[in-house]
């Protein structure tokens, strides 16, 4: 059978372990195609994209929005059978990291909005990062953001939007430990798992949960716990507060203050802090 994983970060990963992991392709995917979709761009890549995909015989994806033309979900679904997969998300894992509507530079995965906070709030990089640590998250909001997130999980099941369900994992994970993911979108080994499981399950009907061992695959973009006083930051690389903090003061000029002040007010950062932080 041959195989096609397109989404985000999260089914790249699981396709290079099928591919790499000899129990999990020998007499069951002789071919696994996995480029995720923002890799990709339409004029160049769409064409041999098609050819890739229309030569599978099991295309899961995760939903893509109409705004990435040909390779969105909805487009797709019109010439494609394709079993759609949850994307996994977590507004409660380190939330100062989060998706900016604007383009980002190549490398940087996040805005920080702990430090857009303190930009616009009149701080400059230096202080910013002496004052990182000085806010709270409301355990309260946090609760209901999982709350919600996880009946948007059920409905879009409901709807029969998604293959399956992933409210129960989702709420279990994550109220149990936050840190289950280490960004909004980079889930820990259990819950890709929980990815792997059910392309197994569409596939070859096995029903048997995976356990991935090992180091998570997706520990690669990592700031500080709020409040812990560290200093240590990972940006696809080593790279420290400090340096941080000047990345993203960098792109922040680079910005209209609207723009920033209306990403700051709708981040799940700024939606959770305790209502004492909130002074934008």
């Amino acid at each position: 059978m041959k195989l096609a994983l397109i989404g985000n970060c999260q089914l790249e990963v699981l396709g290079d372990l099928i591919k790499n992991h000899t129990a999990l392709h020998e007499d069951k995917f002789t071919y696994v195609y996995n480029t995720p979709v923002y890799k990709l761009d339409e004029k160049r890549d769409l064409v041999n994209f098609y050819h890739e995909i229309e030569q599978c015989d099991a295309i899961f994806m995760q939903y893509h929005s109409e705004r990435w033309r040909g390779f969105s979900t909805e487009t797709l679904s019109k010439y494609f059978d394709l079993t759609v997969l949850p994307t996994l998300e977590s507004r409660v894992s380190c939330s100062q990291l989060g998706y900016y509507d604007l383009p980002l530079p190549d490398m940087m995965v996040y805005v920080d909005y702990r430090f857009l906070h303190l930009y616009l709030s009149g701080n400059d990089v230096t202080h910013a990062v002496k004052c990182y640590h000085q806010a709270e998250f409301s355990e309260k909001k946090q609760l209901s953001m999982l709350e919600n997130d996880a009946k948007k999980y059920k409905n879009l099941f409901k709807q029969g939007k998604v293959y399956f369900d992933y409210s129960g994992d989702y709420f279990r994970s994550l109220s149990e430990n936050t840190g289950s993911y280490s960004t909004i979108s980079h889930p820990n080994n259990e819950n890709l798992a929980v990815l792997l499981s059910a392309i197994y399950r569409k596939t070859y009907n096995i029903t048997e949960k995976f356990s991935l061992q090992g180091n998570d695959m997706l520990l690669n973009y990592i700031a500080p716990t709020l409040g812990s006083g560290d200093t240590s930051y990972f940006m696809m690389r080593q790279s420290g507060l400090t340096l941080a903090a000047k990345i993203n003061y960098v792109f922040f000029e680079s910005q209209e203050k609207n723009d920033l002040t209306r990403n700051l007010l709708k981040s799940a950062y700024y939606q959770s802090l305790k209502d004492g932080f909130t002074n934008i």
